[in-house]
């Protein structure tokens, strides 16, 4: 079995680096760099039947959203799903499933992550498992219960704010029902 630098340099090769450049070192495993590689063999060559394992998740904890953004079909009120909150047990399955050869998972989609109020205890049990982790944002929402710094304190690998613009009139022609006020200070928490 090869160790982590001779996958990395083989990588690197392949020109496929960029795919993980971003993912500290920690969350890297032989396994999971073996599977990468057997997943973009099987990419570049659009193979029909996989022998890899998935190696990037995007999970929605929920379908829902507060803002009423005009080109995502959940804020046009234009998907048809029933609303509903991913169960933690079944994210804990979903992880316990692919954590050995997932390098990175994002929670985002159509739905706003932060409405679920243990999303902290998602993104620390993925991280946990040795899984880097990203979130993608609106932040316009009063967060309760120390839920910020719950998030801080996660092991969350990347936080995405969307900001649509430097004032609340142009920040809202997209993020509407959106208060720009409210994301800066949010972030500011963070910060």
């Amino acid at each position: 079995m090869k160790d982590i630098k001779s996958y990395l340099t083989q990588i690197k090769e392949n020109s496929d680096y960029q795919y993980l450049e971003h993912i500290p070192v920690q969350f890297l495993t032989e396994k999971k760099l073996e599977n990468f590689l057997k997943a973009r063999f099987e990419e570049k060559n659009n193979a029909i039947f996989l022998n890899s394992k998935p190696y990037h998740l995007v999970i929605e904890p929920t379908n829902a959203c507060n803002l009423g953004c005009p080109l995502c079909p959940t804020g046009l009120g234009a998907s048809s799903r029933k609303k509903g909150v991913m169960k933690f047990d079944l994210f804990k399955k979903i992880i316990d499933e692919t954590h050995e050869t997932t390098l990175e998972l994002f929670f985002q989609n159509w739905g706003e992550p932060s409405l679920v109020s243990n999303l902290p205890e998602m993104i620390h049990y993925a991280s946990e498992r040795g899984i880097w982790t990203s979130l993608s944002t609106n932040f316009s929402r009063k967060y309760k219960n120390g839920f910020l710094e719950k998030l801080i304190e996660s092991g969350l690998g990347l936080l995405h704010i969307d900001v649509d613009g430097t004032t609340q009139e142009v920040y809202e022609k997209y993020r509407r029902k959106g208060d720009l006020s409210l994301v800066l200070a949010n972030t500011r928490k963070c910060v």
